[in-house]
């Protein structure tokens, strides 16, 4: 009956034993899925910021090139400037800078060169940079 009663026992620790390396399988193989969705959610996250930044950054340097189109519809002599947009004007916390400069076409002389740059968001690790170049008539 002793004999009968250990094996018993022993099988039911062993089954206990198998039963918990199961769980804790499952256990790690649960947290590595949420650590890898993690990981995919913040990769995502600082993937639409940066898209973020870079249509923000566009839409200034657009911008930047019409103002200096019309500017120079009233002054001829306008050779670029550097505008600070302030962050009441963009996202809280964010600022830009946007540079203009105006050089005479090499190749016409009746026409100018008009680069843009506009950084945004200013002091950011991860801010971004959009240039253009255009020709004015």
């Amino acid at each position: 009956m002793k004999k009968r009663a250990q094996a018993r026992i022993q099988r039911v620790v062993t089954r206990s034993g198998a039963v918990m390396i199961f769980a804790l399988i499952a256990l790690l193989v649960t947290s590595i899925m949420i650590g890898s969705l993690l990981k995919i959610a913040a990769m995502s996250h600082r993937q639409l910021k940066r898209d973020e930044y870079r249509l923000q950054a566009s839409f200034l340097a657009d911008a930047a090139s019409e103002r200096a189109l019309v500017r120079l519809q009233t002054d001829p002599r306008f050779l670029g400037d550097k505008w600070l947009v302030p962050a009441e004007q963009l996202a809280p916390g964010r600022t830009a800078t946007v540079r203009t400069s105006v050089t005479p076409d090499p190749l016409n002389p009746n026409r100018q060169i008009i680069e843009v740059m506009a950084e945004y968001p200013v002091r950011h690790p991860d801010f971004v940079r959009i240039t253009r170049q255009l020709h004015s008539h």
